[in-house]
Order: structure tokens, then sequence, then C-alpha cells
């Protein structure tokens, strides 16, 4: 009897394990215990490609934030891990890498993308999943309507593409030329820059498009030299493609005043250029403060791993994982509509690139785009011509 007792006791114990593990997974899509001893991250940023130099900034800064995050006690007193997946820059790559983060990791943060193209591919489906999405280095100007769990700390290319196309206008230049890489970045801002141009009277009399991670321009920049244009756009999204663009339309002989986007703020970009970039003017994302926060980040960044490819698309990314730490802390637990909501309502962080909060969109307040001038692209130098 004692025996039969013993047993039955065995099998009703076995029957509620397995009771509180269905529940389990028909609450959180897994098999598990709640006593997991890790907070797991996703990332999905280019990590190949020419576009690989974007993605490793990111998660080099990532990895520094982590090893001061951990080495510290983690999060909640749990330690923080980061799942990297490579976007390559594609919507296609994106959406699996995002789609893999959460119905097999079951991560319910993911920063990234690190190109726009993998932001706005990624957009639908953690709106669905109630995912939360940081990115870092997407401007593109259709992320402020992607949605509520969307939120980047990086200025959108609206106000970037319209300040460099009136700064043009306003030195008196009518007749423009731009090519344009065919991302979803470079495309976007190539819409509003031709808008804005069209809108203050000037001329668009050459618009040429060069395939994704193009190498030869000479086409393309042979019509663009027969428009006789006083500008020519250079709007890429690498800086390989950018900087080549830029040496080939010297050789042709096309002396135009030279205008270009963010990427020119790369030292590959400026290497690749040569003495074809001194002069040219880009719209490009602030350089970091001279604060003691943003000074300290790049002491660590560059003792770690050298020169950065955008100090600013760095440490945009190392305060997305300290804003992430502090709103997880604030709901006291990974709730992603808590997290959001934190995001929405915070006044003000003090962080490397400066002071900021986010906007009813998600978008970031606070950090504007400057205009720069190359000034010797052999060592890299440029200034600040227009805050």
């Amino acid at each position: 009897m004692k025996r039969h007792l013993v047993g039955l006791t065995i099998v009703i114990i076995l029957v509620v394990v397995v009771l509180v593990l269905i529940n389990s997974y028909a609450t959180t899509g897994f098999m598990v215990l709640n006593n997991e001893k890790t907070i797991k991250i996703g990332f999905v940023g280019a990590l190949t490609t020419d576009y690989a130099s974007y993605g490793i900034n990111e998660k080099n800064a990532i990895e520094l934030a982590l090893s001061e995050i951990n080495s510290n006690g983690g999060i909640l007193g749990k330690q923080v891990e980061v799942i990297y997946e490579d976007g390559r820059c594609n919507g296609k790559e994106a959406v699996s890498a995002v789609n893999k983060l959460i119905n097999v990791d079951g991560v319910k943060i993911v920063l990234g993308g690190s190109c726009s193209g993998e932001t706005l591919a990624m957009a639908p489906i953690v709106e669905e999943n109630k995912v939360l999405l940081f990115s870092a280095f997407s401007s593109n100007s259709d992320i402020t309507n992607a949605g509520d769990y969307v939120f980047r700390n990086c200025p959108t290319d609206f106000d970037g593409a319209t300040q460099i196309a009136k700064l043009i206008i306003d030195k008196n230049n009518k007749k423009i030329a731009l090519i344009s890489e065919n991302t979803d970045f470079a495309q976007g801002v190539r819409k509003i820059f031709s808008k804005t141009v069209k809108e203050l009277g000037g001329e668009i009399v050459a618009d040429e498009i060069y395939g994704q991670n193009g190498r030869d321009f000479k086409t393309q920049l042979t019509k663009i030299k027969q428009a006789s244009p006083e500008v020519i756009f250079f709007n890429a999204q690498t800086d390989v493609s950018g900087g080549l663009a830029v040496k080939q339309a010297k050789e042709l002989g096309i002396n135009a005043q030279y205008f270009g986007y963010f990427v020119f703020s790369s030292k590959n970009a400026l290497g690749n250029a040569g003495e074809a970039a001194n002069g040219m003017i880009f719209a490009d994302v602030p350089s970091l403060s001279t604060g003691e926060k943003a000074k300290t980040f790049l002491e660590k960044y560059f003792k770690h791993y050298g020169s950065s490819v955008s100090e600013f698309g760095a440490g945009a990314r190392y305060d997305s994982v300290y804003i992430l730490k502090e709103a997880i802390e604030s709901c006291g637990k990974v709730d992603v509509d808590c997290i959001k909501e934190y995001l929405y309502s915070l006044e003000s962080y003090s962080g490397t690139i400066g002071e900021y909060n986010f906007d009813a969109q998600g978008d970031v307040v606070g950090i504007e785009w400057a205009l720069k001038k190359v000034i010797d692209a052999k060592n890299g130098k440029v200034i600040i011509v227009v805050k």
C-alpha cells in the first residue's frame, strides 16, 4: 500500500512538472524555466561585404559596453549575452536574421540594423512580435514611421539631405548632378535631396544610379560630365564606392564643386578618393562632443580596437546598450512594453554623443547634422564649416 502511494506521488509530481513546462512553452514559445542566468539580446548588422566596417564598428562598441556591464554585476544580477547575426546591409538577409533571433533564440530586444535597408526590412517583424528594435546608424527618413517598437539615436536623413541641398543652393549653384548607390539609404537621401533642390530653384541636370558595391562609375560619370554641372553630389553608402567615384570623376576631368554625404567622414573613403576629395563638403553626423564621457569612451575604444570607421556610430551604439540597461533595471525585468514606454518618456539622456531623448516616433531629439569640409584627404583631416 505504501509502495503504491509513493508511486502515485511520483506520478503526480511528474504531471505537475510537465504542466509547468507546457505553460512555459505556451507563454514564451520555449520550453525553459524562468530562472535563466543571462539576458539575451540580438544584433543584426553588416558584418561582411563592403558594409562590414559599419557593423563591426557597432559590434566593437557593444562588446566594450558589455565587458563593463558584466564585470560590474550585469543587469539585475544577470550577465548579458549578445547574439550576433550578419544582415549584410541587405533586407532579405536581415529578415532571416531577425526571424532566427526571435523564433530560435527567443530575444526580446534587437540592436540594429547598421544599414537602413536592414532596419526597414525588420521593422514589420518586430512590430508583429512586439520586439524592441534599436538602431544606432540607420538614418533613412522612412524609419520615422516604421513602428512603435523601433527607436534610433542617429539623426534622420530628412534633416541631413535637406541641409546639404540648401547649402548648395545658397552658394548660388543652379546646375546640380548627383550619383547615387542603389540602396535604401542612398535612394532615400536622393529623393529628399532632389526634392529640396527643385523647391529652392535648382536644376538636376544629371541623376545617375549605380549598383550596390559598385567599383566602376565611368559610364555614369561620363553622362554627368556631358551635362556640365556646377556641382556633383556623391551619394554613396560605402566608403569604397564613394571614394572611388570621387577619384574617377577627377580623373575624367570633371571640375565641378564636389559635395557628399556622411560616408566621407571615413578615412577609408578619403583614402580611396585621394587628393580628388580635397575641398569636398559633406553632410555628416556630428563629431563626438569634447565632454568627459565622449573622451573616456574614445580612449577605451581606441585602446581596444584602434581607429573607428565612425566615432559617432560607435558612440551611439555604446549609448544604446547603457540606455537599455537603465530601462531594464527601471522595469525590473525584460518587459518590452515597459522598456518601450521608458524610452518614450525619457526626458534626457547624457551620453557619449550628447544630450538627447526620443520623440513620439522613436526618433532622436537633440542630435543634429553637421557640414564638414575636407582639408587634407591623405591624412583624413576635415573641419566643420556649418553646425
